[in-house]
Protein backbone atom coordinates (compact mmCIF):
# COMPACT_ATOMS: atom_id res chain seq x y z
CA UNK A 1 0.00 0.00 0.00
CA UNK A 2 1.24 3.70 -0.63
CA UNK A 3 1.73 5.55 2.32
CA UNK A 4 2.89 8.67 1.27
CA UNK A 5 3.25 10.59 -2.06
CA UNK A 6 5.73 13.98 -2.59
CA UNK A 7 5.85 15.37 -5.87
CA UNK A 8 7.53 18.35 -7.08
CA UNK A 9 7.14 20.54 -10.64
CA UNK A 10 5.03 17.93 -12.01
CA UNK A 11 2.18 19.60 -14.36
CA UNK A 12 -0.27 21.56 -11.90
CA UNK A 13 1.68 20.89 -8.94
CA UNK A 14 4.81 22.77 -7.47
CA UNK A 15 5.10 21.09 -4.56
CA UNK A 16 2.47 18.46 -2.77
CA UNK A 17 3.17 15.94 -0.23
CA UNK A 18 0.33 13.41 1.03
CA UNK A 19 0.16 10.82 3.78
CA UNK A 20 -2.27 7.84 3.30
CA UNK A 21 -3.63 6.72 6.52
CA UNK A 22 -7.14 5.02 5.53
CA UNK A 23 -8.45 1.83 3.02
CA UNK A 24 -9.79 4.46 1.28
CA UNK A 25 -9.21 7.85 0.22
CA UNK A 26 -10.98 9.75 -2.54
CA UNK A 27 -9.03 12.85 -3.61
CA UNK A 28 -11.35 15.81 -4.50
CA UNK A 29 -11.00 18.71 -6.59
CA UNK A 30 -12.53 20.59 -9.54
CA UNK A 31 -11.83 19.57 -12.80
CA UNK A 32 -8.17 21.08 -14.42
CA UNK A 33 -6.60 20.88 -11.26
CA UNK A 34 -4.52 17.87 -11.37
CA UNK A 35 -6.53 15.05 -10.50
CA UNK A 36 -5.25 13.22 -13.12
CA UNK A 37 -1.52 14.20 -13.23
CA UNK A 38 -1.70 13.01 -9.45
CA UNK A 39 -2.74 9.55 -10.87
CA UNK A 40 0.04 10.07 -13.57
CA UNK A 41 3.03 10.52 -11.40
CA UNK A 42 2.30 7.93 -8.95
CA UNK A 43 2.61 5.41 -11.65
CA UNK A 44 5.74 6.91 -13.81
CA UNK A 45 7.45 6.85 -10.17
CA UNK A 46 6.12 3.15 -9.43
CA UNK A 47 6.34 1.50 -12.90
CA UNK A 48 8.34 3.93 -14.69
CA UNK A 49 5.41 4.23 -16.79
CA UNK A 50 5.53 6.13 -19.92
CA UNK A 51 9.20 6.37 -20.42
CA UNK A 52 11.67 9.64 -19.41
CA UNK A 53 10.98 10.89 -22.86
CA UNK A 54 7.22 11.22 -22.49
CA UNK A 55 7.18 11.84 -18.78
CA UNK A 56 9.50 15.05 -19.64
CA UNK A 57 6.63 16.72 -20.78
CA UNK A 58 4.86 16.80 -17.61
CA UNK A 59 7.55 19.03 -15.90
CA UNK A 60 6.01 22.18 -14.37
CA UNK A 61 6.50 25.15 -16.81
CA UNK A 62 9.33 27.08 -15.75
CA UNK A 63 11.05 24.67 -14.19
CA UNK A 64 14.07 22.40 -15.71
CA UNK A 65 13.36 18.81 -13.17
CA UNK A 66 10.28 17.01 -11.93
CA UNK A 67 10.78 14.64 -8.75
CA UNK A 68 8.11 12.35 -7.44
CA UNK A 69 8.93 9.84 -4.19
CA UNK A 70 6.41 7.48 -2.57
CA UNK A 71 6.50 4.94 0.63
CA UNK A 72 5.20 1.88 0.57
CA UNK A 73 4.43 -1.26 2.30
CA UNK A 74 4.43 -4.51 0.23
CA UNK A 75 4.28 -7.53 1.45
CA UNK A 76 6.57 -9.11 3.20
CA UNK A 77 8.76 -5.55 2.97
CA UNK A 78 6.84 -2.76 5.13
CA UNK A 79 9.46 -0.26 4.20
CA UNK A 80 9.77 1.15 0.57
CA UNK A 81 10.94 3.94 -0.69
CA UNK A 82 11.07 4.80 -4.67
CA UNK A 83 12.59 8.13 -5.89
CA UNK A 84 12.42 8.97 -9.40
CA UNK A 85 12.82 12.21 -10.72
CA UNK A 86 13.72 13.52 -14.58
CA UNK A 87 14.97 16.17 -16.71
CA UNK A 88 13.54 17.83 -19.62
CA UNK A 89 16.12 15.87 -22.09
CA UNK A 90 14.19 12.46 -20.88
CA UNK A 91 16.91 11.39 -18.39
CA UNK A 92 16.35 11.00 -15.13
CA UNK A 93 17.13 8.69 -12.35
CA UNK A 94 15.43 6.12 -10.14
CA UNK A 95 16.33 5.09 -6.40
CA UNK A 96 14.50 2.19 -4.70
CA UNK A 97 15.39 1.37 -1.22
CA UNK A 98 13.42 -1.74 0.80
CA UNK A 99 14.20 -2.39 3.98
CA UNK A 100 17.11 -0.78 4.12
CA UNK A 101 18.53 -2.51 0.98
CA UNK A 102 19.18 -0.32 -2.48
CA UNK A 103 17.80 -1.60 -5.36
CA UNK A 104 18.39 -0.67 -8.92
CA UNK A 105 15.33 -0.02 -10.98
CA UNK A 106 15.13 -3.63 -12.87
CA UNK A 107 15.59 -5.20 -9.47
CA UNK A 108 12.58 -3.16 -7.84
CA UNK A 109 10.61 -4.00 -11.14
CA UNK A 110 11.41 -7.66 -10.26
CA UNK A 111 10.38 -7.52 -6.71
CA UNK A 112 6.86 -5.54 -6.90
CA UNK A 113 6.02 -8.41 -9.85
CA UNK A 114 6.97 -10.91 -7.20
CA UNK A 115 5.10 -9.51 -4.26
CA UNK A 116 2.16 -8.37 -6.36
CA UNK A 117 2.23 -11.74 -8.30
CA UNK A 118 1.96 -10.13 -11.75
CA UNK A 119 4.23 -8.31 -13.96
CA UNK A 120 4.15 -4.90 -15.17
CA UNK A 121 2.11 -4.70 -18.42
CA UNK A 122 -0.70 -6.59 -15.46
CA UNK A 123 -0.38 -4.41 -13.11
CA UNK A 124 -0.52 -0.89 -15.13
CA UNK A 125 -3.91 -2.16 -16.44
CA UNK A 126 -4.74 -3.54 -13.09
CA UNK A 127 -3.78 -1.00 -10.70
CA UNK A 128 -3.98 2.44 -12.87
CA UNK A 129 -6.25 1.26 -15.91
CA UNK A 130 -6.52 2.21 -19.23
CA UNK A 131 -4.79 5.94 -19.68
CA UNK A 132 -7.02 8.96 -19.89
CA UNK A 133 -9.31 9.03 -23.55
CA UNK A 134 -8.25 5.00 -24.14
CA UNK A 135 -10.33 2.86 -25.86
CA UNK A 136 -9.18 -0.03 -24.35
CA UNK A 137 -11.17 -3.33 -23.55
CA UNK A 138 -8.68 -5.74 -22.75
CA UNK A 139 -6.72 -6.72 -20.05
CA UNK A 140 -3.37 -8.55 -20.48
CA UNK A 141 -3.70 -11.34 -18.63
CA UNK A 142 -4.07 -14.39 -20.30
CA UNK A 143 -0.64 -15.89 -19.78
CA UNK A 144 -0.97 -14.43 -16.31
CA UNK A 145 -4.02 -16.21 -15.56
CA UNK A 146 -2.35 -19.24 -17.26
CA UNK A 147 -0.12 -19.30 -14.31
CA UNK A 148 -2.12 -18.17 -11.49
CA UNK A 149 -5.25 -21.10 -12.89
CA UNK A 150 -2.16 -23.66 -13.19
CA UNK A 151 -3.31 -23.99 -16.95
CA UNK A 152 0.65 -22.76 -17.82
CA UNK A 153 1.94 -25.97 -17.37
CA UNK A 154 -0.31 -27.28 -20.09
CA UNK A 155 1.03 -24.79 -22.58
CA UNK A 156 4.39 -24.89 -21.51
CA UNK A 157 4.16 -29.07 -23.06
CA UNK A 158 2.22 -28.11 -26.11
CA UNK A 159 5.03 -25.82 -26.92
CA UNK A 160 7.73 -28.49 -25.81
CA UNK A 161 5.77 -30.82 -28.20
CA UNK A 162 5.92 -27.87 -30.79
CA UNK A 163 9.64 -27.80 -30.82
CA UNK A 164 9.89 -31.42 -30.94
CA UNK A 165 7.50 -31.27 -34.19
CA UNK A 166 10.18 -28.66 -35.68
CA UNK A 167 13.26 -31.07 -34.62
CA UNK A 168 11.23 -33.81 -35.93
CA UNK A 169 10.71 -32.18 -39.29
CA UNK A 170 14.03 -31.72 -39.64
CA UNK A 171 14.85 -35.71 -39.26
CA UNK A 172 12.06 -36.00 -41.75
CA UNK A 173 13.51 -33.97 -44.48
CA UNK A 174 16.85 -35.77 -43.75
CA UNK A 175 15.28 -39.10 -43.91
CA UNK A 176 13.76 -38.49 -47.45
CA UNK A 177 17.01 -36.81 -48.70
CA UNK A 178 19.05 -40.30 -47.60
CA UNK A 179 16.25 -42.32 -49.42
CA UNK A 180 16.40 -40.66 -52.23
CA UNK A 181 19.86 -40.69 -52.19
CA UNK A 182 20.91 -44.30 -51.12
CA UNK A 183 21.82 -45.96 -54.17
CA UNK A 184 24.50 -43.59 -55.13
CA UNK A 185 25.76 -42.06 -51.76
CA UNK A 186 26.51 -45.33 -50.19
CA UNK A 187 29.74 -46.51 -52.28
CA UNK A 188 30.98 -42.74 -52.33
CA UNK A 189 30.54 -42.95 -47.80
CA UNK A 190 32.34 -46.11 -47.55
CA UNK A 191 35.42 -45.21 -50.15
CA UNK A 192 35.38 -41.89 -47.43
CA UNK A 193 35.47 -43.97 -44.51
CA UNK A 194 37.87 -46.58 -45.95
CA UNK A 195 40.26 -43.48 -46.95
CA UNK A 196 40.04 -41.74 -43.67
CA UNK A 197 40.70 -44.88 -41.13
CA UNK A 198 44.11 -45.27 -43.52
CA UNK A 199 44.54 -42.22 -43.20
CA UNK A 200 44.76 -42.50 -39.15
CA UNK A 201 46.70 -45.63 -39.88
CA UNK A 202 49.73 -43.15 -41.47
CA UNK A 203 49.27 -40.69 -38.88
CA UNK A 204 49.46 -43.80 -35.64
CA UNK A 205 52.39 -45.13 -37.11
CA UNK A 206 54.13 -41.97 -37.91
CA UNK A 207 53.49 -40.56 -34.63
CA UNK A 208 54.56 -43.99 -32.83
CA UNK A 209 58.18 -42.94 -34.76
CA UNK A 210 58.52 -39.10 -33.55
CA UNK A 211 57.71 -40.74 -30.04
CA UNK A 212 60.47 -43.01 -30.01
CA UNK A 213 62.40 -39.75 -32.02
CA UNK A 214 61.56 -37.40 -29.29
CA UNK A 215 62.10 -39.55 -26.27
CA UNK A 216 65.88 -40.09 -27.54
CA UNK A 217 66.17 -36.10 -27.97
CA UNK A 218 65.44 -35.51 -24.28
CA UNK A 219 68.65 -36.39 -22.86
CA UNK A 220 70.90 -34.46 -24.81
CA UNK A 221 68.22 -31.57 -24.49
CA UNK A 222 68.17 -31.75 -21.09
CA UNK A 223 71.83 -31.58 -20.83
CA UNK A 224 72.28 -28.54 -23.13
CA UNK A 225 70.01 -27.03 -21.00
CA UNK A 226 72.08 -27.91 -17.97
CA UNK A 227 74.84 -26.29 -19.82
CA UNK A 228 72.80 -23.34 -20.82
CA UNK A 229 72.03 -22.70 -17.18
CA UNK A 230 76.02 -23.51 -16.30
CA UNK A 231 77.26 -20.75 -18.52
CA UNK A 232 74.66 -18.12 -17.02
CA UNK A 233 75.98 -19.21 -13.53
CA UNK A 234 79.52 -18.92 -14.92
CA UNK A 235 79.15 -15.59 -16.54
CA UNK A 236 77.37 -13.91 -13.18
CA UNK A 237 80.13 -15.81 -10.86
CA UNK A 238 82.81 -14.17 -13.14
CA UNK A 239 81.29 -10.69 -12.81
CA UNK A 240 80.68 -10.88 -9.32
CA UNK A 241 84.56 -12.11 -8.83
CA UNK A 242 85.65 -9.24 -11.21
CA UNK A 243 83.58 -6.82 -9.63
CA UNK A 244 85.41 -8.06 -6.09
CA UNK A 245 89.05 -7.90 -7.74
CA UNK A 246 88.27 -4.17 -8.75
CA UNK A 247 86.71 -3.45 -5.14
CA UNK A 248 90.05 -5.29 -3.87
CA UNK A 249 92.81 -3.18 -5.91
CA UNK A 250 94.86 -1.05 -4.21
CA UNK A 251 94.12 -3.26 -0.88
CA UNK A 252 95.34 -6.69 -2.26
CA UNK A 253 97.27 -7.59 -5.32
CA UNK A 254 96.18 -10.44 -6.92
CA UNK A 255 98.58 -10.45 -10.10
CA UNK A 256 99.08 -13.73 -11.70
CA UNK A 257 97.58 -15.54 -8.39
CA UNK A 258 93.90 -16.42 -8.00
CA UNK A 259 91.67 -14.15 -5.69
CA UNK A 260 91.66 -16.34 -3.00
CA UNK A 261 95.21 -17.36 -2.79
CA UNK A 262 96.26 -13.53 -2.98
CA UNK A 263 93.80 -12.95 -0.27
CA UNK A 264 94.90 -15.46 2.07
CA UNK A 265 98.77 -14.78 1.29
CA UNK A 266 97.92 -10.73 1.41
CA UNK A 267 96.23 -11.24 4.98
CA UNK A 268 99.72 -13.75 6.32
CA UNK A 269 101.74 -10.45 4.50
CA UNK A 270 99.82 -7.85 7.06
CA UNK A 271 99.70 -10.49 9.71
CA UNK A 272 103.13 -10.79 9.61
CA UNK A 273 103.84 -6.97 8.88
CA UNK A 274 101.17 -6.33 12.11
CA UNK A 275 103.62 -8.68 14.38
CA UNK A 276 107.05 -7.12 13.08
CA UNK A 277 105.44 -3.76 14.09
CA UNK A 278 104.52 -4.95 17.49
CA UNK A 279 108.01 -6.21 18.10
CA UNK A 280 109.60 -2.84 17.05
CA UNK A 281 107.14 -0.67 18.98
CA UNK A 282 107.89 -2.93 22.06
CA UNK A 283 111.75 -1.94 21.51
CA UNK A 284 111.16 1.34 20.96
CA UNK A 285 108.93 1.53 24.29
CA UNK A 286 112.07 -0.30 26.27
CA UNK A 287 114.59 2.27 24.50
CA UNK A 288 112.35 5.45 25.35
CA UNK A 289 111.91 4.34 28.82
CA UNK A 290 115.63 3.42 29.46
CA UNK A 291 117.15 6.83 28.14
CA UNK A 292 114.16 8.53 30.51
CA UNK A 293 115.43 6.59 33.62
CA UNK A 294 118.61 7.47 32.93
CA UNK A 295 118.02 10.89 32.31
CA UNK A 296 116.80 11.27 35.61
CA UNK A 297 119.41 9.56 37.60
CA UNK A 298 122.25 11.91 35.77
CA UNK A 299 119.70 14.84 36.69
CA UNK A 300 119.92 13.75 40.17
CA UNK A 301 123.73 12.89 40.58
CA UNK A 302 126.01 15.31 42.15
CA UNK A 303 129.19 14.12 40.87
CA UNK A 304 129.53 10.92 39.74
CA UNK A 305 128.17 8.17 36.91
CA UNK A 306 124.53 7.04 38.29
CA UNK A 307 125.56 4.03 36.56
CA UNK A 308 129.84 3.44 37.27
CA UNK A 309 129.71 5.55 39.92
CA UNK A 310 133.04 7.12 38.58
CA UNK A 311 133.20 10.83 39.31
CA UNK A 312 131.37 13.05 36.34
CA UNK A 313 132.04 16.74 35.54
CA UNK A 314 129.05 19.19 35.28
CA UNK A 315 130.23 19.38 31.12
CA UNK A 316 130.12 15.50 30.88
CA UNK A 317 126.60 15.45 32.90
CA UNK A 318 125.01 18.20 30.68
CA UNK A 319 126.50 16.42 27.44
CA UNK A 320 125.06 13.11 28.95
CA UNK A 321 121.54 14.64 29.29
CA UNK A 322 121.19 15.95 25.75
CA UNK A 323 122.24 12.42 24.64
CA UNK A 324 119.68 10.84 26.73
CA UNK A 325 117.10 13.71 25.57
CA UNK A 326 117.62 13.48 21.89
CA UNK A 327 117.22 9.65 22.21
CA UNK A 328 113.53 10.04 24.00
CA UNK A 329 112.65 12.25 20.95
CA UNK A 330 113.67 10.13 18.45
CA UNK A 331 112.11 6.94 20.37
CA UNK A 332 108.67 9.11 20.48
CA UNK A 333 109.05 9.70 16.37
CA UNK A 334 109.11 6.16 15.76
CA UNK A 335 106.65 5.23 18.43
CA UNK A 336 104.47 7.43 16.45
CA UNK A 337 105.11 5.74 13.03
CA UNK A 338 104.71 2.42 14.49
CA UNK A 339 101.61 3.34 16.09
CA UNK A 340 100.29 4.73 12.63
CA UNK A 341 101.61 2.02 11.01
CA UNK A 342 99.50 -0.39 12.97
CA UNK A 343 96.83 1.55 12.60
CA UNK A 344 97.53 1.44 8.57
CA UNK A 345 98.19 -2.23 8.74
CA UNK A 346 95.05 -3.19 11.31
CA UNK A 347 92.71 -1.26 8.81
CA UNK A 348 93.82 -3.32 5.43
CA UNK A 349 93.60 -6.71 7.34
CA UNK A 350 90.07 -5.68 7.94
CA UNK A 351 89.48 -4.39 4.38
CA UNK A 352 91.61 -8.30 3.42
CA UNK A 353 88.65 -9.74 5.98
CA UNK A 354 85.36 -8.52 4.20
CA UNK A 355 87.13 -9.44 1.14
CA UNK A 356 87.92 -12.92 2.43
CA UNK A 357 84.09 -13.09 3.51
CA UNK A 358 82.65 -11.47 0.16
CA UNK A 359 84.94 -14.28 -1.60
CA UNK A 360 84.09 -17.27 0.86
CA UNK A 361 79.92 -16.38 -0.18
CA UNK A 362 80.56 -16.84 -3.98
CA UNK A 363 79.83 -20.30 -4.91
CA UNK A 364 81.57 -21.43 -8.36
CA UNK A 365 79.01 -23.24 -10.69
CA UNK A 366 79.34 -27.15 -11.08
CA UNK A 367 80.56 -27.88 -14.87
CA UNK A 368 78.43 -30.57 -16.23
CA UNK A 369 80.67 -33.76 -16.37
CA UNK A 370 79.19 -34.42 -20.02
CA UNK A 371 80.01 -32.15 -23.12
CA UNK A 372 77.98 -29.60 -24.08
CA UNK A 373 75.68 -31.28 -27.05
CA UNK A 374 74.97 -27.04 -27.91
CA UNK A 375 71.37 -24.65 -28.43
CA UNK A 376 70.91 -27.29 -31.16
CA UNK A 377 69.54 -30.11 -28.98
CA UNK A 378 66.60 -28.28 -27.80
CA UNK A 379 66.16 -27.00 -30.82
CA UNK A 380 65.97 -30.67 -32.15
CA UNK A 381 63.55 -31.54 -29.50
CA UNK A 382 61.18 -28.23 -29.99
CA UNK A 383 60.92 -29.15 -33.22
CA UNK A 384 59.99 -32.89 -32.61
CA UNK A 385 57.22 -32.33 -30.20
CA UNK A 386 56.29 -29.47 -32.74
CA UNK A 387 55.49 -32.06 -35.25
CA UNK A 388 54.17 -34.60 -32.52
CA UNK A 389 51.91 -31.87 -31.60
CA UNK A 390 50.96 -31.38 -35.20
CA UNK A 391 50.69 -34.75 -36.03
CA UNK A 392 48.12 -35.24 -33.09
CA UNK A 393 45.71 -32.13 -34.34
CA UNK A 394 45.40 -33.75 -37.57
CA UNK A 395 44.68 -37.37 -35.98
CA UNK A 396 41.86 -35.45 -33.89
CA UNK A 397 40.82 -33.57 -37.04
CA UNK A 398 40.53 -36.86 -39.22
CA UNK A 399 38.76 -38.90 -36.01
CA UNK A 400 36.04 -36.38 -36.04
CA UNK A 401 36.02 -36.65 -39.82
CA UNK A 402 35.97 -40.32 -39.64
CA UNK A 403 33.00 -40.76 -37.04
CA UNK A 404 30.40 -38.42 -39.29
CA UNK A 405 31.44 -40.23 -42.36
CA UNK A 406 30.48 -43.43 -40.25
CA UNK A 407 27.31 -41.77 -39.05
CA UNK A 408 26.77 -41.20 -42.64
CA UNK A 409 27.02 -44.33 -43.97
CA UNK A 410 25.24 -46.14 -40.94
CA UNK A 411 22.63 -44.00 -42.33
CA UNK A 412 22.59 -44.38 -45.21
CA UNK A 413 22.67 -48.10 -44.58
CA UNK A 414 19.77 -47.60 -42.37
CA UNK A 415 17.59 -45.73 -44.42
CA UNK A 416 18.81 -48.39 -47.20
CA UNK A 417 18.02 -50.89 -44.86
CA UNK A 418 14.26 -50.41 -43.24
CA UNK A 419 12.69 -47.62 -45.15
CA UNK A 420 10.01 -48.29 -42.45
CA UNK A 421 11.89 -45.20 -40.45
CA UNK A 422 10.78 -42.64 -42.60
CA UNK A 423 6.79 -43.74 -42.05
CA UNK A 424 7.34 -44.27 -38.27
CA UNK A 425 8.71 -40.51 -38.49
CA UNK A 426 5.62 -39.38 -40.06
CA UNK A 427 3.18 -41.21 -38.02
CA UNK A 428 5.35 -39.83 -34.97
CA UNK A 429 4.87 -36.36 -36.14
CA UNK A 430 1.00 -36.93 -36.47
CA UNK A 431 0.97 -38.07 -33.11
CA UNK A 432 2.46 -34.85 -32.10
CA UNK A 433 0.08 -32.87 -33.75
CA UNK A 434 -2.54 -34.16 -32.46
CA UNK A 435 -1.14 -34.18 -29.15
CA UNK A 436 -0.30 -30.53 -29.11
CA UNK A 437 -3.88 -29.35 -30.47
CA UNK A 438 -4.78 -31.74 -27.41
CA UNK A 439 -2.83 -29.95 -24.87
CA UNK A 440 -3.74 -26.21 -26.39
CA UNK A 441 -7.14 -26.78 -26.77
CA UNK A 442 -7.34 -28.72 -22.75
CA UNK A 443 -5.63 -25.59 -21.20
CA UNK A 444 -8.12 -23.32 -23.03
CA UNK A 445 -10.73 -24.96 -21.88
CA UNK A 446 -9.42 -25.06 -18.61
CA UNK A 447 -8.47 -21.87 -18.46
CA UNK A 448 -12.33 -20.94 -19.39
CA UNK A 449 -13.77 -22.85 -17.07
CA UNK A 450 -11.25 -21.80 -14.18
CA UNK A 451 -12.39 -17.88 -15.26
CA UNK A 452 -15.92 -18.90 -15.69
CA UNK A 453 -16.18 -17.85 -11.84
CA UNK A 454 -14.49 -14.34 -12.34
CA UNK A 455 -16.78 -13.64 -15.29
CA UNK A 456 -19.73 -14.56 -13.69
CA UNK A 457 -19.12 -12.49 -11.05
CA UNK A 458 -18.00 -9.63 -13.55
CA UNK A 459 -21.50 -10.09 -14.91
CA UNK A 460 -23.27 -10.18 -11.57
CA UNK A 461 -22.04 -6.96 -10.16
CA UNK A 462 -22.81 -5.36 -13.75
CA UNK A 463 -26.79 -6.54 -13.12
CA UNK A 464 -26.45 -5.23 -9.67
CA UNK A 465 -25.45 -1.68 -11.15
CA UNK A 466 -26.96 -1.85 -14.70
CA UNK A 467 -30.08 -4.24 -13.88
CA UNK A 468 -29.37 -5.56 -17.26
CA UNK A 469 -27.02 -8.74 -18.32
CA UNK A 470 -24.80 -8.82 -21.18
CA UNK A 471 -20.91 -7.87 -19.91
CA UNK A 472 -18.78 -11.03 -20.71
CA UNK A 473 -15.27 -11.45 -19.67
CA UNK A 474 -13.27 -13.90 -21.79
CA UNK A 475 -10.37 -16.19 -20.92
CA UNK A 476 -7.83 -13.77 -23.81
CA UNK A 477 -8.84 -11.05 -20.83
CA UNK A 478 -11.43 -9.45 -23.45
CA UNK A 479 -14.58 -7.41 -22.05
CA UNK A 480 -17.50 -7.63 -24.45
CA UNK A 481 -21.28 -6.56 -24.21
CA UNK A 482 -24.03 -8.65 -25.89
CA UNK A 483 -27.67 -7.52 -26.02
CA UNK A 484 -31.05 -9.00 -27.72
CA UNK A 485 -28.76 -11.70 -29.36
CA UNK A 486 -26.52 -9.09 -30.81
CA UNK A 487 -22.46 -9.49 -29.75
CA UNK A 488 -21.21 -5.34 -28.82
CA UNK A 489 -17.77 -4.60 -28.30
CA UNK A 490 -17.72 -2.40 -25.40
CA UNK A 491 -16.30 0.75 -26.84
CA UNK A 492 -20.18 0.36 -28.43
CA UNK A 493 -21.54 1.01 -25.10
CA UNK A 494 -21.96 4.75 -23.58
CA UNK A 495 -18.94 5.83 -21.30
CA UNK A 496 -20.57 5.74 -18.03
CA UNK A 497 -21.33 1.68 -19.27
CA UNK A 498 -17.53 1.00 -20.17
CA UNK A 499 -16.13 3.08 -17.29
CA UNK A 500 -18.30 0.95 -14.37
CA UNK A 501 -17.82 -2.42 -16.95
CA UNK A 502 -13.35 -1.33 -16.66
CA UNK A 503 -13.51 -0.79 -13.11
CA UNK A 504 -15.58 -3.80 -11.31
CA UNK A 505 -13.13 -6.39 -13.54
CA UNK A 506 -10.02 -3.95 -12.32
CA UNK A 507 -11.41 -4.86 -8.40
CA UNK A 508 -12.00 -8.65 -9.51
CA UNK A 509 -8.88 -9.14 -11.14
CA UNK A 510 -6.72 -6.97 -8.07
CA UNK A 511 -8.54 -9.07 -5.57
CA UNK A 512 -8.04 -12.62 -7.59
CA UNK A 513 -5.71 -12.52 -9.90
CA UNK A 514 -3.04 -10.14 -8.41
CA UNK A 515 -1.76 -9.70 -4.63
CA UNK A 516 -1.75 -6.06 -5.40
CA UNK A 517 -2.64 -4.05 -2.18
CA UNK A 518 -3.26 -0.71 -3.96
CA UNK A 519 -5.71 -0.01 -7.24
CA UNK A 520 -6.42 3.60 -8.57
CA UNK A 521 -9.46 4.77 -10.11
CA UNK A 522 -9.22 8.47 -11.89
CA UNK A 523 -12.88 10.00 -12.08
CA UNK A 524 -14.63 6.31 -11.97
CA UNK A 525 -18.35 8.72 -11.20
CA UNK A 526 -18.19 11.27 -13.34
CA UNK A 527 -19.82 10.12 -16.17
CA UNK A 528 -22.75 7.84 -14.29
CA UNK A 529 -26.06 9.23 -13.28
CA UNK A 530 -26.45 10.19 -9.83
CA UNK A 531 -28.02 6.87 -8.34
CA UNK A 532 -25.47 5.15 -10.13
CA UNK A 533 -22.26 7.14 -8.60
CA UNK A 534 -23.87 6.80 -5.03
CA UNK A 535 -23.46 2.27 -6.10
CA UNK A 536 -20.33 2.61 -7.63
CA UNK A 537 -19.00 4.47 -4.64
CA UNK A 538 -20.20 2.52 -2.10
CA UNK A 539 -19.25 -0.95 -3.71
CA UNK A 540 -15.31 1.00 -3.96
CA UNK A 541 -15.52 1.57 0.03
CA UNK A 542 -17.23 -2.22 0.46
CA UNK A 543 -14.46 -3.56 -1.30
CA UNK A 544 -11.79 -2.34 1.52
CA UNK A 545 -13.93 -3.45 3.70
CA UNK A 546 -14.04 -6.70 2.78
CA UNK A 547 -10.35 -6.66 2.05
CA UNK A 548 -10.97 -7.61 -1.67
CA UNK A 549 -7.96 -4.82 -2.41
CA UNK A 550 -6.07 -3.25 0.58
CA UNK A 551 -6.29 0.46 -0.32
CA UNK A 552 -9.05 2.06 -2.62
CA UNK A 553 -7.53 5.54 -4.37
CA UNK A 554 -10.41 7.49 -6.18
CA UNK A 555 -10.15 11.15 -7.79
CA UNK A 556 -13.03 12.84 -8.60
CA UNK A 557 -15.20 15.99 -8.14
CA UNK A 558 -18.03 14.19 -6.24
CA UNK A 559 -16.99 15.69 -2.96
CA UNK A 560 -20.72 15.43 -1.73
CA UNK A 561 -20.61 11.67 -2.18
CA UNK A 562 -17.14 11.35 -1.06
CA UNK A 563 -18.04 13.42 2.66
CA UNK A 564 -21.31 11.17 3.00
CA UNK A 565 -18.89 8.06 3.09
CA UNK A 566 -16.53 9.38 5.39
CA UNK A 567 -19.33 10.27 7.31
CA UNK A 568 -20.69 6.79 7.40
CA UNK A 569 -17.23 4.65 7.33
CA UNK A 570 -14.87 7.05 9.23
CA UNK A 571 -12.33 4.29 9.91
CA UNK A 572 -12.24 3.46 6.59
CA UNK A 573 -12.59 6.57 4.08
CA UNK A 574 -10.42 9.89 4.20
CA UNK A 575 -11.21 12.66 2.02
CA UNK A 576 -7.92 14.56 0.20
CA UNK A 577 -8.20 17.90 -1.23
CA UNK A 578 -5.85 18.29 -4.35
CA UNK A 579 -4.83 21.31 -4.25
CA UNK A 580 -1.45 22.94 -6.51
CA UNK A 581 0.88 24.14 -4.37
CA UNK A 582 3.50 26.97 -4.46
CA UNK A 583 6.20 26.96 -2.14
Amino acid sequence: MIRHIRIRHWRAYEDLDLWLTRPVTFFVAPNGVGKTSLVEAVRWCLLGIPDGRTAARAIRSGRDSATVELALDLPGHPDVRLRRSLGRTGTGTFSALVDGETFDEPGFQALLSSAWSADASVLDAVVFGPPPGSRTTGFPVRDHLAQVFGVQTLLDSAAELAEQRQRLATRIKSLRADVDATDEARPAAGRAVAELVEQLEAIAEQRQRLAAETAGLEPAARLATRWEHYQAEATAFDAKATALATQMAGVVSVGERDLITAIDESQQEVSAALADNAAETSAAEVRGARSATAAQLLAAASGQCPTCLRPLSEHEREAALTVHGRVGEDTGTDLQQHREEARRLRARLAAISRFSTAIGRLRPPVEPDEPDPGPAAVAALAEARRRFVELAERHGAITAQLAAARQRLADLDSAAADQTVLLAATREDLVLEVAETSMTALADRYLTQRINPLATEISHRWKLLFGSEGLRFDPSGQLSFSEGGVDLLLEDLSGAERATAVLVTRLLLAASATRASTIWFDEPLEHLDPARRAAVAQTLVRAAETGAVGQILVTTYEEGIARRLQATAPDTVSLTYAHTTTR
